[in-house]
């Protein structure tokens, strides 16, 4: 986790509501010559992730670094079900107004296992797990995952090595592929 001071915060939410508003453009763009032309694609965002504050880590005051509380997944499953694409971010408002900045991969996971997801997929630039020599890894399971986990993670891509723990913690939850 990252110290998330006042400052921070409101760097994170230009970039992520500057992220969120291009991926929304994106969405919204006809796709000429392809099956989905002239089709209607509606992108819902909302308050579907609750935070809480990290509040003190190892003597730290981690101040607006949060966690989830809390994933309205029946709230996103209505609005799946009624076909829209449910766009979320990694910031978590509060019950009292406070946002709080979620780490991504924790944000997903949680999202993931409220709503009892088939499938998680994290993107990101890194090409995967690979072994000792590099080698891309195209399955495991949870147990081999953690022993990897385990081990010295110099070969793997800083990404691969944030998003593992979130990973193996998912499939243990229920999710069937991450």
């Amino acid at each position: 986790y990252r110290v998330t001071d006042a400052e921070a915060l409101d760097c994170v939410l230009d970039a992520v509501g500057s992220v969120y508003l291009e991926i929304e453009a994106m969405l919204s763009q006809g796709l000429p010559n392809t099956p989905m032309a002239n089709s209607r694609i509606r992108v819902i965002g909302g308050n579907f992730i609750t935070g809480q504050p990290i509040g003190i880590l190892d003597g730290i005051d981690m101040q607006y670094a949060g966690k989830v509380r809390k994933v309205d997944a029946e709230g996103i499953n209505a609005q799946l079900g009624l076909g829209n694409i449910v766009l979320l971010n990694c910031e978590g408002p509060s019950p009292t107004g406070e946002i709080f900045n979620l780490a991504w991969e924790e944000a997903a996971e949680a999202v993931a296992v409220a709503i009892k997801a088939d499938k998680l997929i994290y993107l990101c630039d890194a090409p995967g797990l690979v072994n000792a020599k590099g080698v891309l890894i195209d399955a495991l399971t949870a147990d081999e995952a953690q022993k990897l986990a385990g081990r010295n993670l110099n070969v793997q891509a800083p990404e691969i090595v944030r998003v593992l723990p979130s990973a193996i913690r998912a499939c243990r939850a229920g999710i069937g592929r991450v």
